[in-house]
């Protein structure tokens, strides 16, 4: 088993002038959203400080409240909040998410070592979808489902164009970005098992499992080896687990669309 990276300070003589971070400025905007899917927590998780499971979805009650051990995550203020609830769905909860041209989620902060519990399983259901629905165009990206995991790692490994990216972030939202982050998405448009490179930053990859017309009203299970798939999409050995998160979003195109979230779990691989 590879040994853990630890997350270290951006390099001093990396930072950026005022000049270029003014000229940065429109290019983070734009992608806030997209780097408030996978951020950390604004205090850095240490090791044993989160907890070592998913808190489940249905270990709440369907009372149409947030799940307990899930907390909402937000960037950009000018964006309209996903609707995030607990809901009963053939005598389970279940997480329902409803997008009317927003872009927020939900994160549970964890504390996990993919390589002993690396076994990712969850489901999902999405109803009806605008068929634009897609990651692969960086002028959309929207995706009516998303399972998000952060991951930590050495920054000093970044590159230069990905620490710009990292300082930029953090100077207009006061948020550090994980070391990496890996999204599966439901894609109208894109093959199923395509990895998508998230145009702005290298850290941050998309893996399409799901969106074929034929799966939508249908619950979807998928059982995705976590280590494997962090191989495949950046081509290194993956750090800890720092947070799982959902994301319903439609805020490019403007159009309604809902999802179903059952439970996520992280099992011994």
């Amino acid at each position: 088993m590879p040994p853990h990276r630890q997350t270290g300070p951006i390099p001093p003589h990396h930072r950026l002038d005022p000049t270029r971070r003014l000229w940065l400025g429109r290019t983070i905007l734009a992608c806030a959203t997209v780097a408030g899917c996978a951020r950390p927590p604004t205090t850095p998780l240490g090791a044993g400080l989160a907890p070592t499971s998913i808190a489940p979805f249905s270990a709440s009650a369907p009372d149409g409240r947030v799940p307990r051990g899930w907390e909402p995550y937000v960037l950009r203020r000018d964006k309209r909040p996903t609707h995030y609830a607990t809901a009963s769905v053939d005598g389970r909860t279940v997480l329902r998410a409803h997008s009317d041209g927003a872009a927020t989620g939900l994160r549970c902060l964890v504390d996990i070592d993919p390589w002993q519990a690396g076994r990712l399983r969850f489901s999902w259901m999405v109803q009806h979808v605008d068929p634009r629905l897609t990651v692969s165009d960086p002028r959309i990206d929207d995706a009516p489902a998303r399972v998000i995991l952060a991951f930590d790692g050495d920054l000093r490994r970044l590159s230069l164009r990905d620490l710009m990216f990292y300082e930029q972030v953090e100077l207009f939202t006061g948020q550090r970005l994980p070391y990496a982050s890996l999204m599966y998405v439901w894609d109208a448009q894109t093959p199923r098992d395509t990895v998508v490179h998230y145009a702005r930053s290298s850290r941050i990859r998309y893996l399409v499992i799901d969106g074929s017309p034929g799966a939508l009203g249908h619950w979807r299970f998928h059982e995705r080896d976590v280590v494997e798939d962090y191989r495949r999409t950046f081509g290194e050995d993956p750090g800890p687990i720092r947070s799982v998160g959902v994301l319903t979003d439609s805020d490019d195109l403007g159009v309604p669309v809902t999802a179903w979230y059952g439970d996520i779990t992280l099992n011994r691989r």
